[in-house]
């Protein structure tokens, strides 16, 4: 899964996996301008011989680029172009970040940027997972003409399944707010377990209210607590999510990625019913979907074992 570019390579241009991969060159610190003024940063991988044009690929995430290196690497010496871009105030790009508030702007002037590069052919895909899927759907929404297909793997769906789920808000977001606070990645806070679980704890045992979490944890985030205004869904989620019109309008080959064990196969499926549902019978034949034994992370990089439990080798799907 990790390192085939299945839906991609059939919108955009054929790749030839029996080639020697090639050598690529980096182009670091581009700038990509979007329409109020704000730049984000990107990370452009390319094939170092370019007789024409190609493809353009790109992840747009809040885990810093770096993240997704290996993925853009593959890509770029197989026949693609691939920008990993940091979303508004994440990594080095210019704003401020207020998850999923900004990306389906920011993802139709991204796409609509790099159609229009010198070594981009006018042809440009959307790959990633989790919340690097949310924003492929929220960028989609908004139907930029240069958008081929999108790839989102693990899907988020805003008030669907994060950052509530039913109505109920876990504990697990402020977490999660943390990790992604600030420019810079976090990972090490993050994961220790430890200190989340005492804090979380402590909230529990002293009865305290839910919305005080963040300043439990030494994180006052006004996320957090613009989130906490808005606990059921409303307007300001619905504006995240593609309405049935929009996705009546989809007209470009999709292939959605879930596991069975996926934190976020709500969200995934959810995207893929609605479709199904307010889609065309043309773009609905052209959305494919694949659900295999994996948990969130297996959706983009399969592992045999989860939770325990060992699957066959045709689990490693590539």
């Amino acid at each position: 899964m990790s390192k085939t570019p299945l839906l991609v390579a059939l919108a955009l241009a054929p790749l030839h996996a029996e080639e020697a991969p090639a050598a690529i060159d980096l182009l670091w610190g581009v700038k990509i301008p979007m329409r109020d003024g704000i730049r984000l940063n990107a990370t452009v991988f390319k094939p170092k011989a370019m007789p024409a044009p190609l493809p353009v690929v790109f992840t747009l995430t809040p885990y810093i680029a770096d993240s997704y290196e290996d993925r853009a690497s593959y890509f770029a010496r197989h026949g693609y172009v691939f920008a990993l871009v940091d979303v508004r105030g994440r990594g080095n790009s210019e704003g401020g970040f207020e998850p999923f508030a900004n990306e389906a702007r920011d993802g139709y002037d991204i796409v609509e940027w790099l159609a229009r590069q010198p070594w981009s052919n006018g042809k440009v895909a959307m790959w990633g997972g989790s919340y690097a899927g949310f924003d492929q759907w929220a960028t989609l929404k908004e139907h930029p003409p240069h958008l081929a297909t999108i790839v989102p793997a693990a899907a988020a769906a805003a008030a669907v399944d994060f950052p509530f789920s039913n109505g109920m808000f876990t504990p697990y977001i402020i977490q999660w707010l943390t990790y992604t606070s600030g420019s810079t990645g976090n990972p090490k806070q993050f994961g220790d377990s430890t200190f989340w679980t005492e804090k979380f704890r402590e909230r529990y045992t002293r009865n305290l209210p839910f919305r005080e979490l963040d300043r439990m944890v030494g994180n006052t985030s006004t996320v957090f607590q613009k989130w906490m205004d808005h606990p059921q869904p409303d307007g300001y989620w619905d504006a995240m999510y593609p309405t049935p019109e929009q996705f009546a309008q989809i007209d470009i080959p999709i292939l959605t990625i879930t596991g069975h064990y996926d934190g976020d196969q709500t969200g995934a499926l959810h995207y893929y019913r609605d479709h199904m549902r307010y889609g065309s019978p043309a773009a609905r034949g052209r959305h494919y979907l694949i659900a295999g034994p994996w948990d969130h992370a297996g959706t983009r990089t399969p592992n045999r074992e989860v939770g325990g439990l060992k699957f066959g080798e045709a689990s490693l799907l590539t």
